[in-house]
């Protein structure tokens, strides 16, 4: 759930961003995953976030998910033959979902 101070354009623009940075750092289901990714868009750090970049990376979590209808993104990134486009063609989509 979006709250009032984590909106949907927020949430597109961190997944936005985070295809941003895959591209241009490679993409990599283990070095460099969707995961990591969306923290580092939301500036979240673990454990040493704000509550609003938490928030942020979980509603940007959340709208992949539903994205992926309902796919858990870890085994769907890392499905043999993933590629660096795909990946970042669904983010980019997710985004586009929740300002359409």
């Amino acid at each position: 759930m979006v709250t009032l101070s984590v909106t949907r354009s927020r949430v597109a623009a961190v997944l936005r961003d985070t295809a941003g940075l895959l591209e241009a750092e490679g993409w990599d289901p283990e070095r460099n995953s969707v995961m990591g990714a969306i923290d580092r868009a939301a500036s979240y750090v673990p454990g040493k976030g704000s509550p609003d970049a938490e928030e942020t990376t979980l509603a940007a979590w959340d709208a992949l998910v539903t994205h992926l209808d309902e796919r858990l993104v870890v085994p769907w990134e890392r499905t043999p033959g993933r590629t660096q486009e795909q990946v970042v063609a669904v983010l980019r989509a997710a985004a586009a979902g929740l300002v359409s």
